[in-house]
């Protein structure tokens, strides 16, 4: 349900629940009143109503606001049974609201989170971000994402990055369509062949799938025009990935470059392995010396086999870098695994018998540094590990 068609069934709800008329514009602020809002403007500004999983429990806060609301619009001597009749509609239909960041946190992340309950909003502090990293993701239901489609356009036609981003989470994602599309049945209805049946519905689900692949392009590049830097990671990447599989290392490198000045560790990588392939060492240990500042393990461990070999002050560093981020470097992770069979990747069981094959890494050896180098060491890891913990 979009959301002129919620408040236009709601406006006929309270309506009949009070026989009293109720004007179109003010639905809306007693949604926002509801959730803890002062006003639908202060609602629109970085919030979205959404379908949620299972219904929301009201705070009493957010009570007291929706009884304010209804007297300053002129609907006191009904307050009770319009509040009333609010609440009913949206506990039957599970509204709730979340803010854009929030949205595109669950997105990202892949799953549904369920809160114990409805949050409250306190406009106090709206100048910050409303729900900081302690408050709960939103539990939206997937199925049910008209509304909070509906509310996400709106918010980027305000010129909402954020909203752009989180519509191009949306149309990237599989939840919009259950049904799997043909490009061969749809090139025969675009040339004119009449189908029906399954054949229909495949070239029908296909044409769906363009049409929301359209949609991501267009929201995602607004957001990295805005500014997001999400969407921009994005982009770079996706044009990275597919020059280097056309064999266009040139655009690769530019675009991982794009990517690795947002942040990426991946990219850092990326560039090293092109470097390497082309016999670019320097720009290879370069690479490697990014993503290890970024804390990439695997780079550390690559710039203490090679690029710093010799150095071993810096690749105590690194060790100990590691540590604080959670790998012991020192520590031998050879395993012995049977080779084929019944147990084939398995590791080896000596009851089992059978071909076997080594794998895993022997761990760092290094010489031991004196007393004052080793802490000197330690606590150069200790200042890079603050830096990637609070970048």
């Amino acid at each position: 349900m979009a959301i002129k068609e919620l408040v236009y069934a709601t406006k006929q709800q309270l309506e009949s629940a009070t026989q009293r008329s109720f004007r179109h514009s003010h639905i809306y602020e007693l949604f926002a009143a509801c959730f803890g809002f002062n006003t639908r403007a202060s609602l629109d500004a970085g919030h979205v109503m959404a379908v949620m999983e299972r219904a929301p429990v009201p705070v009493a806060s957010s009570l007291a606001t929706l009884h304010r609301r209804l007297a300053e619009l002129g609907y006191e001597s009904v307050a009770d049974s319009a509040g009333t009749a609010l609440l009913s509609i949206i506990a039957d239909q599970c509204l709730g609201v979340a803010s854009v960041e929030s949205v595109i946190d669950a997105l990202q992340q892949d799953h549904w989170a369920y809160p114990e309950e409805w949050y409250e909003v306190d406009e106090d502090d709206e100048a910050s971000d409303s729900e900081s990293a302690g408050n709960p993701s939103p539990s939206l239901d997937p199925a049910k994402i008209a509304l909070l489609v509906d509310g996400l356009n709106g918010t980027a036609s305000r010129g909402s990055a954020a909203a752009h981003y989180a519509l191009a989470l949306i149309y990237r994602g599989e939840d919009l369509s259950e049904e799997e599309g043909s490009s061969y049945w749809y090139s025969l209805m675009e040339q004119g062949r009449d189908l029906d049946g399954a054949q229909l519905e495949w070239a029908t689900a296909y044409k769906t799938q363009l049409l929301n692949a359209e949609r991501e392009a267009i929201h995602l590049n607004e957001a990295a025009r805005l500014g997001w830097a999400d969407a921009r990671l994005d982009i770079a990447l996706e044009k990275a990935q597919r020059a280097e599989h056309r064999g266009d290392y040139g655009q690769a490198e530019h675009w991982y470059k794009e990517a690795a000045g947002l942040g990426y560790v991946e990219a850092m990588r990326s560039l090293a392995w092109l470097a390497e392939g082309t016999g670019d060492v320097d720009s290879a240990n370069h690479w490697n010396h990014q993503a290890a500042l970024h804390g990439d393990v695997d780079a550390m461990r690559d710039l203490i086999d090679e690029d710093d070999r010799g150095k071993l002050f810096q690749s105590w560093v690194w060790v100990y870098l590691a540590e604080l981020l959670g790998t012991d470097l020192r520590r031998s992770t050879l395993r012995a695994y049977h080779d084929g069979g019944l147990y084939a990747g398995q590791e080896y069981d000596d009851d089992q018998g059978g071909p076997l094959y080594v794998a895993g890494d022997e761990g760092v050896q290094l010489e031991s540094l004196s007393a004052l180098e080793d802490s000197r060491a330690r606590d150069t890891a200790q200042e890079l590990f603050s830096r990637i913990s609070h970048p």
